[in-house]
């Protein structure tokens, strides 16, 4: 049986199965934080594992994030992901991660206004190819990041309005958008400063994972089962359609064999025909 499993399974398909496999018995709820390059989801994932370095996620001007990178701190997995604008490949590693996360952040920076083309497209992408594509909403935060670069409230309050109607427009639901600054929480942490953590809403970010984690415990249990049970029926589905190409391509043989043999049959019929032709001239003479 194995030997068949390696025949007609890829290597993805093994390791996804893995995968899923061991999620069903794994308590770690994944938190999957996805957005434009340089828009501050690793920063963010920083302040979330209390590193005030930014060491553990890399945080710089020009792309690193180039393959989804995983730590677990506490109850949650999290997942950084490569932008959403580097390439269609990192696009695809974007979306991959997300089928299979508990929750996602959805981040986006203040300065940038509303959501971009590149976003709606994704979030479209989501809508168009995801089975029940309200369940993302359901499952994920949008973060409006760097409020502090932001020129005052209203701008801010402003944003996130426009950001809520568009996502409202694809989803047909209210999504849930919580404005942060990972750079006042990291300040206010390092120098004890209590009303600039506070006024960061990183706090309120975790109350609200730890709020949704709770709420979704028993679901999440039953996606990751389903999962693996969809990721089944897809190769079930796979090994069915190889079967009838394989039975195709052995009547086509058959066929070509029963033709070969016809024609070879006529063949020696008109061999012997010659033959005996032959020798009854060779008796006449």
């Amino acid at each position: 049986m194995s030997k068949l499993i390696n025949k007609y399974l890829s290597i993805a398909d093994l390791k996804l199965i893995k995968e899923l496999k061991l999620a069903i018995k794994n308590d770690s709820l994944s938190i999957t934080c996805i957005g434009l390059y340089n828009h501050g989801k690793s920063t963010l994932l920083n302040c979330l594992v209390k590193d005030f370095e930014n060491k553990t996620f890399a945080t710089a001007d020009v792309r690193k994030t180039a393959t989804n990178k995983t730590i677990q701190f506490g109850t949650f997995t999290y997942i950084d992901t490569p932008g959403l604008n580097a390439n269609k490949h990192d696009d695809k590693r974007v979306m991959d991660a997300i089928k299979k996360s508990d929750i996602n952040l959805f981040v986006h920076t203040v300065t940038t206004g509303e959501l971009v083309a590149k976003e709606i497209e994704f979030l479209n992408n989501i809508k168009k190819y995801w089975k029940n594509p309200q369940e993302f909403i359901s499952r994920t935060i949008f973060v409006i990041s760097r409020i502090d670069k932001a020129n005052n409230k209203q701008d801010i309050d402003g944003t996130i309005k426009k950001i809520a109607q568009q996502i409202e427009e694809i989803f047909k639901l209210k999504p849930t958008i919580i404005p942060i600054s990972s750079t006042r929480y990291i300040k206010g942490r390092l120098e004890n400063k209590p009303l600039m953590t506070k006024k960061s809403n990183i706090e309120l970010l975790e109350n609200s994972l730890k709020n949704l984690s709770d709420k979704l415990a028993n679901s999440i249990k039953e996606d990751r089962k389903n999962r693996l049970k969809n990721k089944y029926d897809d190769l079930i589905k796979q090994l069915n359609s190889k079967v009838q190409t394989n039975k195709l391509e052995i009547a086509k043989h058959r066929q070509a064999q029963k033709k070969y043999f016809s024609n070879l049959d006529s063949d020696i019929k008109q061999v012997e025909d010659t033959l005996t032709n032959m020798y009854a001239e060779l008796e006449r003479n």
